[in-house]
């Protein structure tokens, strides 16, 4: 998994979980820790077991990467156990199929930087040479103490620079060893992510207002672009949910419900965009959210 992706992907689900009753590492603990119990996991677990039963299988070509298990809390803050738990289930899909042909994409620009830099390296060599013949003459007028001859060198010098670094500009081989790695790392990965009993969510400040699936109380859309490949991300919010101040949304409570039960739901997308359409009518929005009071 690309570690940059991955935390592009993650955003929603970060600010998700920031405000989770469980984890508070940076808060005080007034009545200690405790265990969860057997029962309490099993009642989370049965929710993510129905969350991860809404995901896709991989497509034909790619395969799910990493453990793809529960992420239930073991370990919990007596101060905030009544309030409702947050937990989430997340699954990662990498495209394997045409590994080759990504490859060959990479191997043939790199082809490509090594023949330019062999055609410009001998002229790289003579401008080397030439500002090797007046260091050492610089040096030798210092040793003599002529001081304004050696100043006088510098300006041959720079212009020697400045050739140097004209002819390692020609081709532009970084740029197109980039848009060489782009075009490789297109439609790669996707990531979903499914979070439960967000105390809030937030969408990017450049998300749109898309329709929401069925089942789906709101969703939002949105772009970003990282290292030269664009990637879509769709956020949605299953449950009841209020609008808040700064297009934040917040839980609605229901304080007759378990801790451990789904209050509401959030599932974050991010794939391609030409793909990411297709991923989200493939997600069983529909059955997830009869899982949360609507």
């Amino acid at each position: 998994m690309q570690p940059k992706k991955f935390l592009a992907m993650m955003v929603c689900t970060a600010a998700a979980l920031a405000a989770a009753p469980i984890a508070r590492s940076d808060a005080p603990c007034n009545k200690g820790f405790r265990d969860s119990t057997p029962a309490e996991r099993a009642a989370a677990t049965a929710v993510l077991q129905a969350a991860k039963s809404a995901l896709p299988p991989a497509p034909v070509g790619w395969v799910i990467v990493g453990d793809d298990q529960f992420s239930v809390p073991r370990n919990l803050c007596r101060d905030y156990e009544a309030a409702p738990w947050s937990y989430h289930f997340s699954r990662s899909y990498t495209r394997i199929d045409d590994q080759d042909a990504r490859n060959k994409i990479m191997a043939d620009a790199a082809a490509a930087a090594v023949a330019v830099q062999a055609q410009k390296q001998p002229r790289l060599d003579a401008i080397l040479a030439k500002n090797e013949v007046l260091v050492k003459k610089q040096i030798a007028l210092v040793e003599k103490g002529d001081m304004a001859g050696a100043t006088a060198l510098n300006e041959e010098m720079a212009r020697l620079q400045e050739q140097y670094k004209k002819v390692m500009e020609e081709g532009d081989s970084d740029t197109q060893m980039a848009a060489s790695l782009a075009e490789a790392s297109r439609d790669q990965h996707m990531y979903i992510s499914v979070v439960v009993n967000s105390n809030q969510v937030k969408p990017d400040n450049d998300a749109k207002v898309m329709s929401p699936p069925a089942g789906a109380h709101a969703a939002y859309r949105w772009s970003n672009t990282r290292d030269g490949v664009t990637e879509d991300h769709v956020l949605m919010l299953l449950g009841q949910w209020r609008p808040a101040a700064d297009n934040v949304w917040k839980r609605v409570l229901h304080p007759e419900m378990a801790p451990t039960a789904a209050q509401v739901m959030s599932i974050s997308v991010t794939a391609d965009p030409d793909r990411i359409a297709g991923i989200i009518s493939s997600i069983d929005v529909r059955t997830l959210a009869t899982k949360v009071p609507n």
